[in-house]
């Protein structure tokens, strides 16, 4: 069965240079290169498996994997460059990527790992394995409040006027650059005050800091906002 594969990454060096090596394999094929979330957001639908870089212009690596998971949890994702950090890893894994390929591996590692993920099989290093179990004890010894292991009160108080108006766009499921078009702001705006929002909630991702600002929603009256 043919493997239908994206690579969207912001470097047209890599995205060539992993296009030449997939176009000679027997097996898969290349439905295009992506450059931006746009092109990205736009060829996905052609393909089974996308390979994705650490970087793209007009949101994180992170949040479109999530995004594009949860929409399409059937569709395959591999994250291609990414440094070797375990926490960082997890961090792609707990958004929805079924696979890695550090900058360290090779071509060969990863048409490999592309022909392992399309046969359901997910390989991940044994640090990278350690700390994933680590990461559900962590969540599993956290309060269970409101459907979630986590204190939802805890960091919102310390939240900024501004800060606040964000969480609310990113619980209502907004984008870094919806929110940027939204408020009037620059992205660059937008991913401070996300790094601080998650900073003071003691989270690790805008999911959870979603699903925080979901159940404070229910529980008390919604977080003002800026006027």
């Amino acid at each position: 069965m043919m493997i239908r594969v994206l690579i969207a990454d912001d470097s047209g060096l890599i995205c060539d240079a992993m296009r030449t090596v997939l176009d000679q394999e027997k097996g898969i094929y290349v439905v295009g290169c992506a450059r931006t979330l746009e092109e990205t957001e736009f060829l996905q639908p052609h393909a089974d498996l996308l390979l994705v870089g650490p970087a793209l212009e007009g949101d994180s690596t992170v949040e479109f994997v999530r995004r594009i998971h949860g929409k399409q949890p059937e569709k395959k994702i591999i994250v291609v460059g990414v440094r070797n950090q375990p926490e960082l890893i997890t961090q792609y894994i707990e958004a929805g990527a079924i696979g890695y390929v550090s900058r360290q591996e090779s071509m060969s590692r990863l048409v490999e790992k592309i022909h392992a993920v399309h046969a359901g099989q997910a390989l991940v290093s044994p640090d990278v394995a350690l700390h994933i179990m680590r990461r559900l004890t962590q969540l599993a010894q956290q309060p269970f409040i409101g459907g979630w292991g986590m204190d939802t009160s805890a960091g919102l108080h310390e939240l900024t006027s501004r800060e606040r108006e964000v969480l609310s766009l990113i619980g209502a499921g907004y984008s870094n650059r919806e929110i940027a078009d939204h408020l009037v702001i620059g992205w660059g705006t937008v991913k401070n005050h996300v790094h601080n929002i998650l900073k003071k909630l003691e989270t690790t991702s805008r999911h959870e800091a979603a699903a925080i600002y979901r159940v404070h929603a229910r529980q008390s009256p919604p977080l003002a906002l800026a006027s």
